[in-house]
């Protein structure tokens, strides 16, 4: 059994990295940042936006993670929306040249802001449903917006319009919906990535959206999540009938898509596990257990040791 534990010294790892990674700040004076949105087809009627495999930065003004749309009889249902009000806007303007339709729901794989803060956008502009982790409702209040990672990072024009949108329903356990013909199965994932994470099944179509519990050609973020929670819900995936994944991060969908995130955690368990065993203390972690096979993988010099300094925490707890 693994017990939740908090680290004040990892806790002020991650809060170092964050201000000496991320938080830069933007320029007030910068111009307007113009997305360059192609939606892919990675299935009938299903069209995503892949982001960089980066940070977000003022440069990439948000764009980094991977949304979807999902195409019904009568609507789009959007998966994930981005970071901003004016990301989510540039990528309906794509999408309505593909089919004319309203966003009625929206669905959110987790907490972190750069897959939800976007709704506002369709909020307003037709009142869609939101469904999400409800942690969304807990941490982030309507009129806080400086406080999220995107009005800290972003150029100020970049995030204008962008609000702070509570979820409409949550459902703790998942639930299946039939939207405009579609079957849609939400599934809960627990602590795996962030600390309440879901994925998206259409058995219809053989596709499954994860969000970030994959990421491909990039090393994750596992500031909040757990390792054994990732390799369960990665088992959870294998589990399913699908032809094609989407991952929160990386442009891989095919039936490989999910693999660098088996490998990455597999690894991190064993090695740490090792190390234990051989009494390494926890100030010593990052020179036995440093996952060579990732080193050419993106953001591994940002995150890698500090998801290997939480981990430890992790393992340390087990009885």
């Amino acid at each position: 059994m693994i017990k939740k534990v908090i680290n004040p010294l990892l806790i002020a790892a991650t809060a170092m990295l964050l201000t000496t990674s991320s938080f830069a700040g933007g320029d007030p004076k910068a111009q307007e940042h113009v997305f360059d949105i192609k939606p892919k087809k990675v299935a009938d009627g299903v069209y995503c936006m892949f982001g960089a495999i980066e940070m977000p930065t003022a440069d990439n003004a948000g764009f980094m993670s991977n949304s979807c749309y999902i195409k019904t009889s009568d609507s789009w249902v959007v998966w994930d929306t981005g970071a901003t009000y004016k990301f989510a806007k540039a990528v309906y303007t794509e999408m309505q040249k593909i089919a004319d339709l309203p966003v009625n729901t929206i669905i959110f794989s987790h907490e972190h802001d750069d897959h939800w803060l976007g709704s506002g956008f369709y909020k307003e502009k037709f009142g869609s449903k939101l469904i999400g982790t409800k942690i969304v409702n807990e941490r982030y209040k309507p009129g806080h917006e400086p406080e999220t990672r995107m009005f800290q990072i972003l150029n100020p024009i970049d995030v204008e319009g962008t609000k702070i949108t509570p979820m409409d329903e949550s459902y703790d356990d998942g639930k299946v919906f039939k939207l405009g013909g579609v079957t849609m199965e939400y599934i809960s994932l627990g602590q795996a990535h962030s600390e309440d994470d879901f994925m998206l099944y259409l058995p219809e179509k053989k596709v499954i959206l994860t969000a970030d519990v994959v990421m491909n050609g990039r090393i994750t973020s596992n500031r909040n999540g757990l390792v054994m929670g990732q390799l369960k819900a990665l088992d959870l995936i294998k589990s399913k009938d699908w032809n094609v994944c989407v991952p929160g991060h990386g442009f891989n969908t095919s039936k490989t898509a999910i693999d660098e995130s088996v490998k990455y955690f597999t690894q991190m368990k064993d090695q740490i596990l090792a190390a234990l065993d051989n009494d390494v203390e926890a100030t010593e972690i990052n020179e036995v257990v440093t996952l060579p096979d990732f080193k050419d993988k993106g953001l591994y010099d940002v995150l890698n040791s500090n998801n290997v300094s939480r981990s430890y925490g992790e393992f340390e707890m087990m009885d």
